[in-house]
């Protein structure tokens, strides 16, 4: 577990010295909003993982393996979060409709559960589902960490309880260690991985969507170029 801890260590610092500080509309498109909003959710995600992966990293280190699956957790639906970002923006590229790019975008800068934000939120299970399709072991495993997240057999008298002695429960400090790699550790660190390529992929396809922002833009100059300058009296006349 401690190379995997290293490993995970080191793409949390990786990821804190790329974060942009500022993003700026200017610096993506003057055309569209769409990749403004796209570059600002993938840099808020990013600093998003680094406080909570290193949250989790430091209580792995300390054999605090409950409170590291919670966390873990919570990086695997961001992560899963991403993903479906990346297939949205996919989409607008293959078919041309950019509309569900920008929804989705909305949805996950503005979205809420409680009614406080401006649109609906976009369900971290739907999320999960969707890198579900690409890799069912991701699915599987954010769903053993859902276990050890709720206060039920495996959150709580698994980690806690001991009953081999009749008639007598002992309380325990949480997790062995055996558990916490492939539980924990492992997902922690794949789930970073996934980031990381997702994260630099995006870039190209960034790039394309500009280009495609900037070929409608030149279609819809060219149909007002051509309109009639009074369309009615174009009409009526006679």
């Amino acid at each position: 577990m401690l190379e995997t801890l290293q490993t995970i260590g080191n793409l949390i610092e990786a990821f804190s010295a790329r974060g942009l500080r500022k993003v700026t509309k200017e610096d993506t498109s003057s055309i569209s909003k769409v990749p403004f909003k796209l570059i600002s959710l993938r840099e808020l995600y990013q600093y998003r993982l680094v406080d909570v992966s290193r949250a989790a990293y430091e209580q792995y280190e300390h054999g605090k393996y409950i409170p590291a699956f919670i966390l873990t957790r919570a990086v695997m639906e961001t992560v899963a979060m991403f993903y479906v970002c990346y297939e949205k923006l996919s989409k607008t590229l293959n078919t041309g409709v950019i509309d569900t790019t920008d929804d989705f975008l909305m949805q996950a800068l503005f979205g809420s559960r409680d009614g406080t934000g401006t649109v609906k939120h976009y369900n971290a299970l739907t999320e999960v589902q969707h890198v579900g399709k690409r890799s069912k072991a991701f699915e599987e495993l954010y769903f053993s960490l859902c276990e050890f997240t709720h206060p039920n057999w495996a959150g709580v008298y698994l980690p806690y309880g001991d009953s081999r002695e009749q008639g007598c429960l002992n309380l325990t400090s949480g997790v062995d260690a055996v558990m916490a790699e492939p539980i924990g550790t492992k997902p922690l660190l794949a789930s970073l991985m996934l980031f990381h390529e997702l994260y630099q992929d995006l870039i190209k396809s960034f790039l394309n969507l500009l280009g495609f922002v900037s070929r409608i833009n030149s279609i819809q100059n060219s149909y007002l170029i051509h309109l009639p300058a009074n369309p009615s009296l174009e009409l009526d006349g006679s």
